[in-house]
């Protein structure tokens, strides 16, 4: 047998095992479906998509638990802090760089799309947000080159 030989039956076996081999010893994420099919259900395919900076969990006083995450784009930063509230919500504090006033979406796996507008400042709030999946989407001001998407995070 050669490398250039097509696979035979003892080979798909070999594969087949292999396969199952990895499926019981490092499964996909049973949410994968739903994470995948959130993540490429943008209306705008012209978007500039961020990359995770850094998703750092702070302690706070007591058993409170504040989480931070920053994703770079080329033309923007944006920095949330994630904030666990009593009822089971989510609050999000959220930050742009450059500062600017320019229109934040937080896209929900499960609830309807919710809006804030940044401040001069290049601040944003989102209270009342239900745990799930979520990304941000900002919208260009004037003379911004196009929208910058976020990975996807679990709130």
């Amino acid at each position: 047998m050669t490398a250039g030989d097509p696979l035979d039956s003892a080979d798909h076996e070999i594969l087949d095992g292999l396969a199952a081999l990895y499926a019981a010893a490092d499964p996909p994420p049973p949410d994968l479906d739903e994470r995948v099919l959130f993540a490429i259900a943008l209306e705008n395919v012209d978007v500039e998509v961020s990359r995770l900076h850094e998703d750092l969990l702070a302690g706070a006083r007591g058993e409170e638990r504040a989480r931070t995450v920053t994703f770079d784009a080329d033309s923007l930063t944006i920095m949330v802090t994630v904030t666990p509230a009593d009822d089971g919500a989510i609050r999000l504090d959220g930050w742009l760089a450059p500062a600017a006033p320019l229109r934040v979406e937080l896209r929900l796996a499960t609830s309807p799309v919710l809006h804030a507008c940044a401040d001069e400042g290049g601040r944003f709030v989102f209270t009342a947000v239900p745990p799930g999946l979520a990304q941000l989407v900002v919208h260009p001001g004037s003379g911004a080159a196009s929208v910058v998407v976020t990975p996807s995070i679990q709130l």
